[in-house]
């Protein structure tokens, strides 16, 4: 592998279902479900524990109908070069966020320069055939997947692979499971599931930063679980799972939830990637920006050799 301008492309695997698609209403509160008894692997830590940011094209929209990007780079900019906030180091992994597309991506500029945005940033190159433009660099080069597939989704019909919580906070008590097949994991399933408590579907309310009504959607989060199976009921490697009640807030909460439990909202895990050792879950979530655009925030989740741990976050505001 050339490291000094190489890019690792993952081609995506077929997987059984859309990511598009909608997503089943949850069931009914189970009485008997099937339980999963796997051992709960430790919590997530609160804080992301390596350095990461959106990479930065500078330039400006067009709306030229030959411009396949409707975007005017600005010079110094080809497919594939970026300006990166973190300039202390040489190499960076960098993962693009609209497909399975990771690489090691290398520093161009010896001295950090500053943007209009404002901070300073050096260049990376991460290839030629990046792409697109929107990517987010992560310092952990160590971890470059091997193979990677962006995930689709299905609601899981029937009984929760979670049994019915014990304590069951409120009135309204909710359970949704989804599950993916994707090839890299050799015919066996990627499963979530989760008891959640609230008002759902959501009513609307009045935001008063837009201007309007829309269903933000206020819940708890009780059991829930992420595990590869034999099926969806069988689970022999459990990556995450958790009972503590928590309110839905970040990104990986929310991915928890059908997509129509908000419409200020929504949260799902996009992609999963084999690396040395484990697992990277990547989530991608999107918030409404006051009715002008979405604040878009990319989570990496690792599991090494049976620990799970907030890797790297980024965030980005988007302006329509």
């Amino acid at each position: 592998m050339r490291f000094r301008h190489a890019w690792l492309a993952l081609v995506s695997a077929s997987l059984v279902f859309a990511c598009s698609s909608p997503r089943k209403q949850p069931s009914s509160p189970q009485k008997e479900p099937t339980a999963v008894t796997a051992a709960a692997p430790p919590q997530v830590p609160v804080e992301a524990t390596v350095a990461a940011d959106y990479g930065v094209v500078p330039g400006r929209r067009t709306f030229d109908e030959n411009n396949p990007e409707h975007y005017i780079r600005e010079p110094g900019y080809p497919p594939g070069v970026f300006a990166v906030s973190i300039t202390n180091r040489e190499r960076l992994l960098a993962f693009d966020v609209d497909s399975n597309v990771a690489g090691i991506c290398t520093r161009t500029d010896k001295e950090p320069f500053a943007l209009d945005r404002g901070g300073n940033y050096v260049r990376f190159r991460c290839g030629d055939s990046w792409p697109g433009r929107e990517s987010v660099f992560v310092d952990a080069t160590q971890l470059l997947p091997t193979s990677a597939v962006e995930l689709e989704w299905t609601a899981l019909a029937g009984p929760s692979p979670l049994p019915m919580p014990s304590s069951k906070p409120g009135t309204e008590l909710h359970d949704y499971a989804a599950a993916a097949t994707p090839s890299l994991l050799d015919g066996k399933w990627l499963v979530g599931a989760a008891w959640f408590s609230g008002e759902y579907p959501p009513r609307k309310e009045k935001d008063e930063l837009r201007g309007d009504t829309i269903a933000f959607g206020h819940y708890q989060l009780l059991d829930r679980i992420l595990f590869i199976g034999e099926s969806s009921k069988k689970p022999s490697t459990v990556l995450y799972q958790a009972s503590d009640p928590i309110d839905v807030r970040e990104g990986f909460d929310w991915a928890f939830l059908p997509k129509n439990a908000s419409e200020k909202e929504n949260a799902t895990m996009s992609a999963l990637y084999v690396i040395p050792n484990g697992y990277l879950l990547r989530v991608s979530a999107h918030r409404d920006h006051e009715g002008f655009g979405e604040d878009d925030s990319t989570y990496f989740y690792a599991w090494e050799s049976g620990r799970w741990r907030l890797l790297a976050k980024a965030e980005f505001t988007r302006l329509y």
